[in-house]
């Protein structure tokens, strides 16, 4: 059974997960995790295509794996530098290494490690320590003399203006040392994989994540924690005090003990579903409503950013401002909408500012869901149009926070301790659905929006993903309306 790196990050999640997915795929459902992974992969290879320029003259190995193999084993006789050179042990670890660097000093190979990120992480669904150390490990065990090792990643500080300068654009940090401090422990966890991989049968009753807050499961948790409720204790407490829960056997939050220790905002969320009653301040609602001055703009912003600046001015994962839905309401409760999405990336952001100032008025309050997004973006955008500086920072000066009003005065047992518009739209206008839509959430957009600037679609599909967005982002801020309305009525 071969184990690659993607594996083996998926077995330091979960192993049971990770024996699913290579075992019986027929079962195996791909969730968050999956689809994270997905991320980093296609975000490396874009990454990966840049890094490869401080490396001219390298070799790119490509073909089947057998050829990926062979070809590998053919370069190492020579001292070209090798983009993707590939290893397999007899225990059937597999590995692709995104550069393999002839050191002429030292007569051995370094590893050269890409990763998409502005840092070098540590954590459980990202160690790139770890993930050096698998390959280390696989091209030592298939023959080959490793010297050192390193990271290149994107520096944050870095910002574009004119061709990218690869040169300024990445950092190249030697981790030798952590390599070698995390060797033993990495050899036994990749032992540990393949064990778990020689298995015939594993029992379906539980994993490691029912002792794991409920961001940190892996894909396949209610496969073998099918006991576990969607909204259960995993969302209101985690570390010692999640394990003390699972011992005493409460799973749902309603049968938390009264005297259990809780903070102040966890005990109101124990509260909210031990009693199944909404808990409202109507006095307050009224009151900062009141605070608002027509017309009311509700605002809402869709962005993409990449990891290599696309744009002069701008910093990696720095988020593009592609699409813009204004609902303008006014006190006699006339109602109108104005939207602008960019064709592509020239001008995107230009056009959809001039878009904004020619909708947007000097009065009125401009209501957002969760403020520190739009008024990030308003501050980027006055950074790269300084022109429009006093009109943003007008806008920022004018922001309500309509999520606050879900955070402070009115909570629901049914949005399950969240504030997100997501959770509390169902709740309060279930006729009003992201469901029906053929893009339900900002990643699909992104993602939508990014296929509709490269290139390839037919004029017939590029108009209807222009339309598929349009609705979107129209259904957030007309969800935004409707629920200020809801609450107007209280």
């Amino acid at each position: 059974m071969t184990l690659t790196k993607t594996d083996f990050k998926e077995f330091l999640l979960c192993d049971k997960c990770l024996w699913l997915k290579k075992k019986r795929p027929e079962e195996y459902t791909p969730g968050e995790f999956s689809l994270f992974l997905q991320k980093l992969i296609k975000d490396g290879y874009e990454v990966e295509e840049y890094v490869q320029k401080l490396f001219p003259g390298g070799v790119f190995v490509s073909g089947n794996k057998e050829t990926l193999l062979a070809r590998t084993q053919e370069l190492l006789h020579g001292s070209e530098t090798i983009f993707q050179a590939t290893f397999e042990t007899n225990e059937g670890l597999f590995a692709k290494i995104d550069i393999l660097n002839f050191n002429t000093e030292t007569r051995k190979w370094d590893i050269y490690e890409v990763k998409a990120s502005s840092e070098i992480k540590t954590d459980l669904k990202h160690n790139h320590i770890k993930d050096v150390g698998f390959q280390t490990i696989v091209a030592e065990d298939a023959g080959t003399n490793i010297g050192d090792s390193y990271i290149i990643y994107i520096n944050k500080e870095y910002r574009r203006a004119g061709e990218v300068d690869i040169n300024q654009l990445f950092i190249i940090e030697n981790v030798t040392e952590q390599i070698k401090e995390e060797k033993a422990v990495v050899c036994a966890e990749i032992e540990r994989a393949l064990a778990m991989l020689a298995k015939d049968d594993i029992s379906r009753n539980g994993c490691d994540c029912l002792y794991k807050s409920h961001g940190q499961r892996c894909d396949c948790f209610h496969k073998f924690n099918p006991q576990v409720p969607e909204y259960s204790v995993h969302h209101i407490v985690q570390g010692n005090k999640l394990r003390q829960l699972l011992d005493m056997g409460v799973l749902e939050i309603s049968d938390i003990p009264e005297d259990f220790d809780l903070t102040d905002i966890q005990r109101d969320k124990v509260t909210l579903q031990k009693t199944g009653r909404p808990i409202v301040n109507d006095e307050a609602i009224t009151e900062t409503l009141g605070q608002l001055t027509f017309p009311l703009y509700f605002l809402d912003y869709e962005t993409y950013g990449t990891p290599i600046p696309l744009l002069d001015g701008y910093k990696t994962n720095q988020q593009i401002v592609f699409q813009v839905s204004v609902h303008k309401l006014d006190a006699d409760g006339t109602l109108e909408h104005f939207e602008y999405l960019a064709d592509g990336l020239p001008g995107a952001t230009s056009g959809l500012l001039e878009a904004l100032r020619g909708c947007m008025g000097p009065v009125g309050s401009v209501i957002v869901w969760y403020e520190p997004f739009e008024k990030a973006r308003n501050l980027e955008l006055a950074e790269l149009h300084p022109e429009h500086r006093d009109f943003l920072e007008d806008i920022n000066n004018r922001v309500f926070d309509l999520m606050k009003v879900f955070k402070e005065d009115y909570q629901h047992p049914d949005f399950q301790g969240s504030a997100s518009i997501k959770k509390v739209l169902p709740v309060l206008l279930p006729e009003l659905s992201y469901k029906t839509l053929d893009i339900q959430n900002g990643t699909m957009a992104l993602s939508e929006w990014e296929k509709m600037i490269k290139g390839g679609m037919s004029d017939d599909d590029i108009e209807k993903t222009k339309a598929n967005l349009l609705k979107y982002c129209a259904l957030d801020t007309m969800a935004m309306v409707e629920i200020f309305e809801v609450l107007r009525r209280k």
